[in-house]
C-alpha cells in the first residue's frame, strides 16, 4: 500500500473509532486483534510508541481507548515507571578562589581556586506512563555533592595570601549540597521514516511489530519511527548550599591557630518552572537501541543568603547578605539507551548543569590588604559528570 492510501485507510480506521468502532490490527502471522485486545504488557515501550503513533497520528479526537470521562479515563492503558541513577560527579564554580601565591624571586602572582572532586551522587524517579498517548507524569529526587580540600604554605621565596588576610600557613575546605524535586508531564511524538528492516524496502516486516499492520506488499507499515522528540514542562524544588574556609596556622607554635575565615551561602525554598525538549534516534532491527540529547531550562525564586564569618585573636567579624532572587538554571545530557526486554531500560552518559548567580560571587582586591572589593554578577555554580540510569515498567 502507497503512503497515501495508507494514510486514507489511517483516517477512516479512525473514523470508525471514533463513531464506536474497533481498531483492527494484524499481528506478523496474519490474525488480527482489536485495540481493546492488545495486551500492553506484551510490548516494549519503543513498541507502545509505534502504536501511539498509529493513533495519535489519526483524526482521534482522543486518546482515550474507552468512552468519555471518569470511565474513559479508568479504561486508558497505564504503566508504572521507576528508575534509580548513579551519577559520578563533581563541581565548577565560575570563581573559587582557594589562595594567591606570590614569586618573591620571579616577580608575579598566582591564582589558585578550588579543585572539587568527582563525588558519588544519585538520583530516584518514578510515575505513570500512558501508553495509548505517549505520555507520562514523572516525580525525580536528585542530590548531586562534592568536595574539594587545599593547603599551601610559605617559603623564603613564595608568600602565600588567603581572602580576608588568611596568610602564610594555611589549609582549607569547600563543598557543595544540592537536592532537585521535579514533578513534570511529558508527552514523546514519534517523527521520521520508518526504521529499515528487512529486504531494503523502508519498512519490510516492520520490525515484527505486532502493533503495525502489513498490506501485503511489504511497505505497507509505517509506524516503526526511527526519531522521536519529548517535550516536557513542570515544577521544580530546590536547596542548594556550598560552605568554603580557610584556616591559617603557627607551625612554631604546635600549629596553634592564628585566624580563619568560613562563608557559606543557602538558597532556600527555590521554587519555579521547568521546560525540556528530548531527541533520540533508535538503531537496530526492533529499535532497541538509541541515542539521544537533552536540554532542560529553570527559573526558580529564592532566598538567597551569604555570610562570612572572621576570626582571629580579637574575637569574630561577620558579614552578611540576604535577599530574594531569581535564579536560572541551564542542564544538558547526552547519552544512549537500551532496552532489555519488556520491562528495563538501560541508559548512560553525560551531563552539564549551570546554576547562576549560586557561585562564589566575592572578589578580592590584592592590593594593598587582600580584602573584598565587590559581588561578582556573572558568577555560576556547575555541575558535570557521567551518569548510568535503570528504570523498569510494569
Amino acid at each position: 500500500m502507497k503512503l497515501h492510501s495508507w494514510s486514507v485507510a489511517a483516517l477512516a480506521a479512525c473514523a470508525l473509532l471514533a463513531c464506536g468502532g474497533s481498531l483492527q490490527a494484524k499481528q506478523t502471522g496474519g490474525s488480527t486483534r482489536t485495540a481493546d485486545e492488545i495486551d500492553y504488557e506484551d510490548l516494549t515501550q519503543h513498541e507502545l510508541a509505534s502504536y501511539n503513533s498509529a493513533r495519535s497520528g489519526s483524526s482521534c479526537s482522543t486518546c482515550s481507548t474507552g468512552g468519555g470521562g471518569l470511565a474513559g479515563l479508568m479504561d486508558r492503558p497505564i504503566q508504572l515507571i521507576f528508575g534509580a541513577e548513579y551519577i559520578y560527579a563533581k563541581a565548577n564554580f565560575s570563581d573559587a578562589l582557594s589562595y594567591v601565591e606570590q614569586d618573591l624571586i620571579a616577580g608575579g602572582e598566582t591564582w589558585h581556586c578550588f579543585d572539587f572532586d568527582y563525588n558519588s551522587s544519585y538520583s530516584f524517579y518514578g510515575g505513570v506512563y500512558l501508553p495509548d498517548c505517549g505520555g507520562a507524569v514523572i516525580f525525580d529526587f536528585t542530590r548531586l555533592t562534592s568536595d574539594a580540600r587545599t593547603a599551601a604554605n610559605s617559603t623564603s621565596t613564595v608568600n602565600i595570601f588567603g581572602p580576608f588576610e588568611i596568610d602564610d600557613n594555611i589549609e582549607g575546605f569547600a563543598d557543595v549540597d544540592l537536592r532537585t524535586y521535579d514533578l513534570s508531564f511529558a508527552k514523546t511524538i514519534p517523527l521520521g521514516c520508518p526504521l529499515e528492516c528487512s529486504g531494503g524496502k523502508g519498512c519490510g516486516d516492520c520490525c515484527d511489530d505486532a502493533c503495525c499492520s502489513s498490506c501485503g506488499d511489504g511497505c505497507g507499515c509505517g509506524w516503526c519511527p526511527a526519531w522521536d522528540i519529548t517535550w516536557s514542562a513542570g515544577v521544580r524544588f530546590a536547596d542548594v548550599s556550598w560552605a568554603r574556609g580557610l584556616t591559617a596556622f603557627d607551625p612554631l607554635n604546635n600549629n596553634a591557630v592564628i585566624d580563619s575565615y568560613t562563608t557559606r551561602m543557602n538558597f532556600n525554598n527555590g521554587f519555579g518552572g521547568r521546560v525540556g525538549l528530548m531527541g533520540r534516534r533508535y538503531f537496530g532491527r526492533r529499535g532497541l537501541a538509541s541515542l539521544y540529547a537533552r536540554g532542560d531550562w529553570s527559573l526558580l525564586v529564592g532566598d538567597v543568603e551569604i555570610e562570612t564569618l572572621v576570626t582571629n585573636q580579637a574575637g569574630t567579624a561577620f558579614h552578611r547578605r540576604h535577599c530574594q532572587q531569581v535564579i536560572p538554571v541551564t542542564e544538558i545530557e547526552l547519552g544512549g539507551s537500551i532496552h532489555l526486554g519488556q520491562h528495563a531500560t538501560l541508559s548512560s552518559g553525560y551531563f552539564w548543569a549551570a546554576w547562576h548567580d549560586l557561585g562564589m560571587s566575592e572578589t578580592y582586591d590584592f592590593n594593598p590588604n587582600f580584602q573584598m572589593s565587590h559581588y561578582d554578577d556573572a558568577n555560576i555554580l556547575g555541575f558535570h559528570g557521567l551518569f548510568a540510569r535503570v528504570e523498569v515498567a510494569f
